[in-house]
């Protein structure tokens, strides 16, 4: 084995949106290498698994990328925990997980998402109502700080609380140990239910935060083809159910990178041919046929990864139709303390100015002690814009202003295009990580184009 690190290469890399993108020098991590190669150089570093990030998160510019994706040791503690290197990707855990019928919280839609963008990111799903954040399975975290010095931390250490959501400006994460938890089998319940008006949408989200449902996940699709039904959509909620006893091997299957849209058309052909029927009204077409098809109330019983990856089952790949120019999305969460008027509005801002999102998925989430993390007594949805839209800078600055008016937060993981006047008020506590990166000294070896773009 060489004892000296492999030499960084220049390439250009971007967000998964592939709006944002930028020439970096990226070097792989090795793990014998790695503290003497961050102890030696002035230079400055980021973290990178699958990038999974939408915008300049694991970008930078004046320095080195690190990519962890040679840290793939899963190393089982005990029957309860579980040792994970920061590379390995959530799909890859899973298909340990389970087959011995256990989970984790806050696994999101993306399961190609690495361990150590999950704890960056603080990331959540569809049980973030319920459950919280990813770091609830967090015991400790493993790191390598701006000295080179591996330090292994836990929740009685100050850096712990900082490292998770901490968007890698504190150091390079090598691995964690996770607390898992047990499910009846990787089988899922799913029930939809048709929502056909905002008061049953409304109903339908007090009852989850009442814990009135006896269910583990929940998601709303909103039907936006008529301005005066905004409001109404489809619930798919998840319960787990006993089931078969499944293999390593069937998890894998099953966790595969999908080529094929709807099961039947390549990727690369099916967006080329769907993206002049990216229209509005064509769109709201088949809104409204998928809202009217689908029954009142119906029952399925699926596998765990089918219920949570859905885009990967039926449209991998769907960031294409937005090529060659890509496109942005804005993740919104916005309080609903004092009831759904704020949501509603949005929601009328959205039809009126011709954003309707592509996939409007409506998630429901709780507070978290971190500030800088994405969390809150509020929904979410998920806003695409292409960046072809005519006026495309000045309709992203008013969809902010608006948040704004409305108390609404951003999620910095999706983000790629906030400007810093923004910034307190939409990703409040960012500016506190960075002057916690400045007073720990963290910020002389870690940063990002996320970080240039938005410190005050």
């Amino acid at each position: 084995m060489s004892n000296k690190p492999n030499s960084p290469n220049k390439m250009s890399l971007s967000g998964w949106s592939g709006y944002i993108e930028a020439t970096s020098e990226i070097q792989y991590v090795n793990k014998e290498l790695i503290q003497e190669t961050i102890k030696s150089n002035n230079e400055k570093y980021i973290a990178r698994g699958h990038g999974c990030s939408f915008g300049d998160q694991a970008l930078l510019n004046s320095g080195i990328v690190l990519n962890t994706n040679n840290l793939k040791e899963i190393k089982w503690i005990t029957d309860e925990i579980v040792s994970v290197e920061s590379g390995v990707e959530l799909r890859e855990l899973l298909s340990e997980l389970l087959p011995r019928n256990k989970t984790l919280v806050g696994i999101p839609g993306g399961l190609q998402i690495t361990i150590g963008g999950a704890i960056s990111n603080n990331i959540h799903g569809k049980d973030h109502w319920k459950n919280g954040n990813f770091s609830e399975n967090i015991i400790s975290i493993t790191f390598i700080d701006q000295e080179g010095t591996k330090q292994k931390v836990s929740k009685q250490d100050e850096v712990f609380k900082y490292l998770i959501g901490g968007m890698g400006l504190f150091g390079l994460i090598i691995s964690a140990e996770l607390k898992t938890f047990d499910i009846k089998s990787p089988w899922i319940r799913e029930d939809t239910i048709r929502l056909n008006s905002k008061y049953d949408f409304e109903e339908f989200f007090t009852s989850i935060k009442s814990s009135t449902l006896d269910i583990d996940y929940a998601v709303a699709w909103l039907d936006f083809s008529n301005k005066k039904h905004l409001g109404r959509g489809i619930a798919l909620t998840g319960k787990f159910i006993d089931g078969k006893k499944v293999t390593k091997k069937y998890v894998e299957e099953k966790t595969k990178f999908n080529k094929y849209v709807f099961n039947y058309f390549h990727h690369n052909y099916f967006w080329s041919i769907a993206r002049p029927f990216y229209k509005r009204p064509i769109l709201n077409s088949l809104s409204l046929m998928k809202y009217k098809l689908t029954k009142q109330v119906s029952s399925s019983d699926i596998f765990y990864t089918d219920y949570m990856w859905i885009d990967n089952k039926f449209i991998p790949e769907y960031r294409k139709i937005y090529k060659p120019k890509n496109f942005v999305e804005v993740q919104p969460l916005i309080p609903i303390n004092d009831g759904y008027e704020k949501f509603f509005e949005l929601l009328d801002y959205l039809k009126f100015n011709r954003l309707e999102p592509l996939f409007p998925s409506v998630k429901i989430h709780k507070e978290h002690e971190s500030l800088w993390t994405f969390a809150g007594d509020g929904l979410s949805i998920c806003i695409d814009i292409p960046v072809a839209r005519k006026n495309f800078t000045k309709t992203i600055n008013e969809l902010y202003e608006f948040l704004i008016d409305i108390d609404a937060r951003v999620y910095l993981a999706k983000d790629s295009t906030l400007d810093k006047k923004f910034t307190n008020k939409l990703a409040p506590g960012f500016n506190e990580l960075i002057e916690k990166s400045n007073e720990l000294n963290f910020a002389n070896k870690f940063c990002s184009n996320m970080v240039n773009r938005l410190k005050d």
